[in-house]
C-alpha cells in the first residue's frame, strides 16, 4: 500500500487494515519457519505497510485529540 492510499483511510478502516496485514504477517512467519515461502519479499512490503498504518493512526489520533481540546 502507498502512503497516498492509506492517507484517505479513517481510523476504523486503518485498524482494520492493520489486523488483517499482521494476520497475514503472522501467517507467512509461520509458513517461513515450516516449509519456505515462494515470496520472501512480500514479508518486508507487508511490515512496512504495518508502519506506514500505525504512522496513519498516530497521526488520526493527534488529530481527533486536537478536535476534543480545540472543543472543550
Amino acid at each position: 500500500m502507498k502512503m497516498k492510499d492509506i492517507s484517505t483511510l479513517n481510523l476504523a478502516d486503518v485498524n482494520l487494515k492493520l489486523e488483517e496485514i499482521r494476520a497475514s504477517l503472522f501467517d507467512s512467519r509461520i509458513q517461513k519457519t515450516t516449509s519456505g515461502i515462494e515470496k520472501p519479499h512480500l514479508v518486508k512490503g507487508m511490515k512496512k505497510d504495518v508502519a506506514r498504518l500505525l504512522t496513519q493512526r498516530t497521526n488520526l489520533l493527534k488529530e481527533q485529540s486536537m478536535k476534543n481540546k480545540a472543543n472543550a
